[in-house]
Formats: C-alpha cells, structure tokens, sequence
C-alpha cells in the first residue's frame, strides 16, 4: 500500500529492498580564517606547538554577523543543489548542533523558514562531534519506515563562541563551520547507508562539557564557573583513539561480509595524532583517509560532513565507493556509518 508523508503525499514503495541513498552534500565555512600565528600573539603558544601536537594549521570563526544556523543554511542550500531537488521536497529537516542560535526556537526550524519549506518536522539533535551520525540514523529510520523520502542532515557548529581564549590547551583546537546532506529513497539496497553503528556512555560524560543559559552554577562565588567548553585533553584522547579503532575494525569486517571494499575512511576532525594512533593499530592505510582538521580544527558535529562534502567535490569519494564515517565526542558518544555512494 502506498505510505503516506508528513505532506500528505504518497511515497510508493513497491516491496524491493529500500535504499537510503546520499544524493546531495554541501558545506559552509567562515571566511575569517585564524592562523596558528595569529593565537600566538594573544597567548603563550606557537605554531609549532600547535602543530607538532594537534596537526591544525588554522581554523575559522565566525564574526557578528553568523550564527550556527546562518552555516546551516548555506550548507543546506548547496546540498540541495548538489542533490537537484527543492524545499518543497524535503519532508525532514534534522539539525545537528551543541550551539544552536537559540534554546527555542530549534535551528531546524530557521533553516527550515530560510528554505521556505512547507510544514514539516524540523528538530534538533544534541550528540555532539557524533551528532551528524546520529543524525543519519535518524533520518535512515524515517525513510526506511515510510515517512519521508528526502531528509535534510545538517551538522553546525560554532564552538569560537564556547572556548576561553586563555586556556591554550583547549582554545586551539576549535573552528566554527556546517555541512549538510540530502537523504533519499532509493530502490537500491546496495547503494547508500549499509550500516549505522551509534553509542553512548554517560558515566565519563563530565570529560567533555559545553555550558549553557540553565547549567547550574557553583554556590560558592569564589568556585570556578561553567562558562566555557572544558575537556580533559588525556582522556578524551584514550577515549577517542580507542573508540576509532574498535569502529574501523568493525567496518573492515563488516565490508568483507558485505563483499566491497573499504575505499575512503572520513574520521571526526580533532586531532591527527588520534588518527596516526588509530591507524597504527588497525593498519588501514593512511592514503585512503580523508584529513582535513588542518584547515578547520574540531567543527564537532560539522567535522564529518564537511570532510565528506569536500572528498566529494575533489574527487576523493566517487560514485561507487565504499566510504567510512566515524564520529567520536561529548556525552561520550561515539558511532560509524559505512555508506557505498
């Protein structure tokens, strides 16, 4: 029987097996870039130090004018484009962000009113740097269930807004930026999405905290308040490096039971030397992995669809690949998403 949509239309679905097919991708950054040098002049660090330790040559902020939604919207305009479809024809909207514009209303709903959308679900989704895996979990579930077709993901950022410029173990890390993807049906089953893996563990979820307007704040005036993103640098690496191995053992296995290979991994974009560490182990080439935290630093959830819009456009990831998204962050959460283009 045909299923009905959000819009009230119907989505046919035949019985062969359903696809959930990457058709479009886009990304936006900030055109103010922040080079290694330039925090050097307001803190006790260098480009050297930052680089030996982290990888990250430079990373962008946004100025007065931007706004974690405002990325967001660029970015999904462009994945619209790339996909050759329009607003109306998203039935989902899902954002995936730790600094929205606002507590409510949700930056879905302004990407949703900037695209001129009909009325739809529109949401937020709070998993930090896994937000955008999680995210197409999500929006896997409303289209292998029937309820929509196309599903807008986006993943946006803005953590210049959340760092203390005096703490130089934290502060270099962080970029501001947005990607976005467009979901679709297809009758296809060997192409697109062919396995989503998601976690979570709350007990260490003190390792990684970003305040807000209702955080509860110390009694005590002379504590330490909660105004910044604090992170224990130590562990979250052991966390982070061990969480990426465990999902790109996984994956390698679970492409050999699926028959295809492993042709582009596209990790969270924190720290090269949580990538090297990674590799090391498990023994996945380095030429077949997507790096480009140089440029941007950690975006959090933006990182991976940003990274992935980009292998896309440079030819890196091609129709007919096998690709790896791996995401690890705050909560702690972590996950991965093998997807043939």
């Amino acid at each position: 029987m045909p299923k009905e949509l959000p819009s009230g239309g119907k989505f046919t679905d035949s019985g062969a097996a359903m696809g959930v097919e990457i058709i479009g991708t886009g990304h936006f950054v900030p055109g103010k870039p922040i080079k290694n040098d330039d925090l050097s002049r307001v803190m006790d660090t260098s480009d050297e130090w930052i680089r030996t330790r982290t990888g990250i040559r430079e990373r962008r902020f946004c100025d007065s004018t931007e706004t974690s939604a405002s990325l967001g919207i660029d970015a999904s305009q462009k994945a619209l484009a790339a996909a050759g479809i329009t607003a109306d024809e998203i039935d989902v909207i899902i954002c995936a962000t730790v600094t929205p514009d606002h507590m409510c209303p949700q930056n879905a709903c302004a990407i949703h009113a900037a695209l001129g959308c009909r009325p739809i679900p529109a949401f937020d989704l709070v998993a930090a740097c896994t937000g955008f895996i999680y995210s197409l979990s999500v929006a896997e579930h409303f289209i292998r269930g029937g309820s929509a077709k196309n599903v807008l993901v986006v993943g946006a950022d803005v953590l210049s807004r959340t760092i203390d410029m005096t703490d130089r173990n934290t502060c270099i890390l962080f970029g501001d930026g947005a990607g976005a993807a467009v979901l679709s049906a297809r009758q296809a089953p060997a192409v697109g999405i062919r396995s989503i893996k998601i976690f979570a563990d709350g007990g260490p979820g003190h390792l990684i905290t970003v305040p807000g307007m209702v955080t509860q704040q110390p009694a005590n005036s002379c504590a330490t308040q909660h105004d910044y993103i604090r992170l224990n640098g130590r562990e979250v690496f052991r966390f982070a490096v061990r969480r990426m191995i465990e999902l790109t053992q996984e994956a390698i296995l679970e492409c050999r039971e699926l028959g295809v290979e492993l042709d582009l991994l596209i990790p969270h974009q924190v720290n090269q030397r949580i990538i090297d560490a990674a590799l090391e182990t498990t023994g996945f080439p380095a030429s077949k992995v997507m790096v480009n935290l140089d440029k941007y630093g950690n975006t959090s959830a933006a990182s991976v669809p940003i990274a992935l819009d980009e292998a896309i456009r440079e030819g890196r990831a091609k129709t007919g690949d096998t690709i790896l998204l791996v995401a690890f962050g705050g909560g702690l959460t972590w996950g991965s998403c093998i997807i043939t283009l």
